[in-house]
């Protein structure tokens, strides 16, 4: 980007800027040369208000849309800017876990809405609950280094 353009962004004219203040505008030109556009826009940046209320730039005159003879061309190219695109699928909403807890409980089933039917057949009979062998018993949670029991008791006077 040139030092013209540069003051053109910053909506500062720069003709007006030249002919008020000359020394200040061989500054600006000689420090934008040296540092480029970054730098000098940060070491300067509390000059552009200033300058821009003192020297504003005359806004840009919009020209026209050129007339097409050719309205069928015209059409088509009208057509071609207004066409829509199909709109972006929706995002999902809700929250999803990252994984799934091996211990969560299952849901449990409601019989209420149901109504049972008597039935001819007979009911299953329910087997009580097998003993648990000594591999398939829950270790407990917490399990200490030392047994209370082994401690020797306290001596007084020691």
């Amino acid at each position: 980007m040139t030092f013209e353009e540069f003051f053109k962004k910053k909506r500062i004219d720069l003709v007006a800027l030249e002919q008020a203040e000359p020394a200040l505008f061989s500054e600006f030109k000689v420090h934008y040369d040296q540092m480029g556009e970054k730098s000098f826009d940060h070491t300067k940046k509390y000059w552009f208000n200033k300058l821009r209320r003192q020297f504003p730039l005359a806004p840009e005159v919009k020209t026209e849309k050129p007339h097409i003879a050719n309205p069928l061309a015209e059409q088509t190219i009208t057509e071609s800017l207004t066409e829509t695109a199909p709109p972006p699928p929706s995002p999902k909403l809700g929250f999803v876990p990252k994984f799934k807890m091996g211990n969560m409980p299952k849901p449990a089933v409601n019989t209420d809405d149901k109504k049972e039917e008597p039935s001819n057949t007979p009911a299953p009979e329910k087997t009580p609950p097998e003993q648990p062998d000594e591999k398939n018993e829950a270790k407990p949670a917490y399990k200490p280094r030392f047994n209370m029991k082994n401690i020797p008791p306290k001596v007084e006077g020691e």
